[in-house]
């Protein structure tokens, strides 16, 4: 119940912040809050930021979430919320001790010959610790903090409950699916019988794939709330200086990540939904290290069939493919209007196609404000918010990409964005992947 009152309290204390701009702007005019708005941005911005980290748990999940996809914010929640992709404190031992007994029974380190308190890696919903098998193999343990499931729940409720003011003060036309799209990804995230189904199929994916790693499940160690993989060493991918001290062609691994999304959405039609910097691991070669298998999704026919022909329509400049494209996708324009679908399709592309990816995330954010030669960018941007309607299941995929081309333009910041992705397509489309049947989803 604290819990819940402090988070509505951060929410409510940033809505009246804009209800006093608002009244200001109704005695000394709009001007004042044009001038003001920007600095009151960037405030509450910090404030929500920082609220989520103290919170933790959720509120860091729906952070990650915004700082990605959050295209309807001000610039200035992007940028802040943007710190909770790896800043995520850890919990002390004591706090996730009762989760190893509740999975491995009494005395659980005992199944241990070395177990390190100190954890490796902290995320929104559990943490990583560094082990070593009694047969001498090193591990990592991934432990669910207890509570979790109760505080998702509790959480969601409180989020929801603002959902109509958050409406009032920004453009969104979908705040309730990607809620429902968001609790049901936690839901299977705190599953660790469903990551362990993920990390088979996975596996099974990248088995001819000599340059690309999945960890193994150490089934005798792995519980309700416990998962322990085979540890692998790695470079972290976004580690530019570790990458070069190491030797390791940048480009090259950019190349790689980028091939390995597209086998993944276009051929196997299974991907991993959560591609920021922490899941990937760089050894020379280079290979790529896959950790982090909670969010893994699958690509429906639609969605698949549709890239491939957006993707052909901006290779040939064939606008009516690539409306043809996002109609199979299943986006949707208000009275539908194909010219405007059209048009913010199209012209999306062209922007991609013009630029070079130096931070995806905040490009996306820019750029998207661009869209269509639209000078009056927000308001603007809030019709075409509000005038398409997303595909089911879009949320994951719009996500995933959003963060892999961040990550591409780290490893790579002068490689044009189609020059990366256009050459494994194309490979794909040739070997007639786009037309294969899905991956069978795990029973």
């Amino acid at each position: 119940m604290i819990r819940s009152l402090r988070a509505l309290l951060m929410f409510w204390t940033i809505f009246a912040s804009y209800g006093v701009q608002w009244l200001l702007a109704h005695v000394f005019g709009q001007k004042r809050l044009a001038a003001r708005m920007e600095r009151v941005h960037v405030k509450n911005a910090r404030r929500l930021a920082q609220g989520f980290t103290r919170l933790r748990g959720v509120f860091i999940k729906v952070g990650q979430v915004l700082s990605v996809i959050g295209t309807f914010l001000p610039a200035a929640y992007g940028k802040a919320l943007e710190s909770l992709q790896d800043k995520v404190p850890p919990r002390p031992f004591s706090e996730i001790e009762g989760r190893l007994t509740e999975a491995l029974g009494d005395d659980p380190l005992s199944h241990f010959e070395t177990f390190h308190r100190e954890p490796l890696a902290a995320a929104s919903l559990a943490q990583v610790h560094r082990a070593t098998t009694r047969d001498g193999e090193p591990v990592a343990v991934k432990v669910l903090y207890p509570g979790i499931e109760t505080l998702i729940r509790r959480d969601l409720a409180v989020i929801r409950s603002i959902v109509p003011v958050v409406r009032r003060l920004f453009p969104i036309s979908r705040m309730e699916r990607v809620l429902d799209q968001l609790e049901a990804m936690l839901s299977r995230e705190t599953d660790y019988e469903n990551e362990r189904r993920n990390i088979e199929r996975m596996r099974e994916v990248f088995a001819d794939k000599e340059n690309v790693v999945v960890p193994r499940v150490v089934g005798e160690l792995t519980a309700a709330g416990v998962l322990t993989l085979t540890f692998e060493e790695g470079v972290k991918i976004s580690d530019v200086e570790a990458l070069e001290r190491e030797g390791i062609d940048r480009e090259a691994v950019a190349r790689l990540l980028v091939e390995c999304y597209v086998n993944m959405l276009l051929e196997h039609r299974v991907f991993h939904a959560d591609p920021h910097p922490g899941n990937f691991l760089v050894r020379p070669g280079p290979t790529l290290v896959i950790l982090d298998y909670g969010a893994v999704e699958e690509v429906t026919d639609a969605l698949a069939e549709g890239m491939k022909m957006v993707v052909l329509g901006a290779i040939t400049r064939d606008d009516e493919q690539i409306l043809s494209g996002l109609e199979r996708m299943g986006f949707v324009a208000a009275d539908g209007d194909r010219d405007l679908l059209a048009k913010v399709g199209r012209e999306y592309l062209k922007v991609l196609a013009s630029v070079n990816i130096t931070n995806f995330a905040q490009l996306d954010r820019d750029t998207i404000e661009k869209l269509s030669g639209y000078e009056q960018i927000r308001g603007q941007l809030r019709d075409i918010m509000r005038s398409v309607e997303y595909p089911e299941g879009y949320f994951y995929v719009e996500r995933t990409l959003v963060l892999l081309f961040g990550l591409v333009g780290t490893l790579a910041p002068k490689a044009g964005l189609p020059g990366l992705v256009l050459p494994y397509a194309s490979q794909a489309f040739a070997r007639g992947l786009s037309t294969a049947s899905p991956s069978p989803p795990p029973s």
